[in-house]
């Protein structure tokens, strides 16, 4: 392969969401003062902790064809119950499992309506959605619920505090902190990116998502693989109620509203099809920084935020016409290699008849 085709075929590899980040990126650190910062880029970076985690969760859903609408509720009823736990003096090291527990038992709950009920994802997941909505909603009495500071909630404060820090000047905002929520994140996307890639995770995810009916001819437990994913999902949601909780030492019972959309935001724009059988978790996890490196950049302008979900909203327009355009552009070449291949036979069987 010359150089030149090789780096087409590097270039081919890379998530379109990273060209669309770094542009946004440079062009905020450019136009909006301060952002740039350490202080800046460490605050921005532990914001986006939850919405990477469930932008991962949605793009596993989405590559498979499906959708799960239920996250945001999942991360405001795990986050109460949570919160109540330890304001009832249970301690964290036992509130923080039961929550995961709540996000995977929603998950399951999800796949099975999905998968032995046949209800649609968008119906069963939003279902899912405003029943554990309502459930926060019903246990915190719609009011924020808080807990005591002390030995049984330490790893509460563990978890919130810096891995470290490296002041590089006096000010506040010249000083890197990277927060053991952070570290958590990028270990668990690890994970998961792992996983999809060097187990059958992926292969089956994108089988599901291209044809389910070929999937299951070709042996492939389609029942199994899709309760896995949205019990995948419903884990990484209730993560993230754990890290909102953990950052506000308090939680709200909306905390999670709307988060759901701004995770199938990121997803889409991170190059993850509405249709499944394409996308990627790096680019979930790069589709969530571009959202908030917008975000950041609208605050630091003084800008209101109720213009952040316009701009979300114009986000997702301009990522589902990337995707079209590139899945396009992928169906001409194959098209193209396709058309090449039956010629190169046509010759090879006029050379031998000759």
């Amino acid at each position: 392969m010359n150089p030149k085709k090789k780096l087409a075929s590097w270039l081919d590899r890379i998530p379109g969401a990273t060209y669309i980040f770094l542009v946004v990126f440079v062009a905020a650190s450019v136009l909006v003062p301060r952002f740039f910062s350490v202080g800046n880029l460490s605050t921005m970076l532990l914001q986006a902790c939850t919405l990477t985690l469930l932008s991962v969760a949605m793009a596993l859903t989405l590559m498979m064809g499906s959708i799960d609408l239920s996250m945001g509720g999942v991360v405001s009823m795990s986050g109460v119950i949570m919160a109540f736990l330890m304001r009832d003096g249970c301690s964290a090291w036992v509130a923080l499992p039961v929550g995961l527990l709540i996000g995977a038992v929603f998950g399951t709950f999800n796949g099975l309506m999905v998968t032995k009920l046949k209800i649609p994802a968008f119906i069963a997941t939003f279902g899912s959605m405003g029943i554990a909505q309502s459930i926060a909603n019903t246990i915190s009495q719609e009011r924020t619920v808080s807990w005591e500071a002390g030995p049984k909630t330490s790893l509460i404060d563990f978890l919130g505090n810096h891995a470290f820090s490296i002041e590089m000047g006096a000010d506040a905002s010249q000083t890197l902190s990277i927060s053991n929520l952070l570290i958590i994140t990028v270990i668990v996307v690890a994970v998961v990116w792992v996983l999809f890639r060097r187990t059958t995770l992926g292969s089956n995810i994108y089988a599901l998502g291209a044809n389910e009916e070929t999937a299951r001819l070709s042996g492939i437990n389609v029942t199994k693989w899709r309760i896995i994913v949205f019990i995948i999902s419903g884990l990484l949601a209730a993560l993230g109620g754990i890290i909102v909780m953990v950052r506000s030492n308090s939680v709200q019972p909306t905390i999670g509203a709307n988060m759901e959309f701004q995770a199938c935001v990121a997803a889409v724009l991170g190059g993850n099809m509405m249709e499944g059988g394409r996308g990627s978790v790096p680019g979930a996890v790069l589709g969530a920084l571009t959202l908030y490196t917008i975000r950041s950049a609208m605050s630091l302008l003084g800008i209101d935020t109720s213009w952040v979900q316009v701009v979300i909203g114009c986000v997702l327009v301009v990522g589902m016409l990337l995707n079209n355009a590139a899945a396009a552009r992928e169906k001409a070449a194959s098209s193209a290699a396709l058309k090449r291949a039956r010629l190169d036979r046509s010759a090879r069987e006029e050379g031998a008849t000759k």
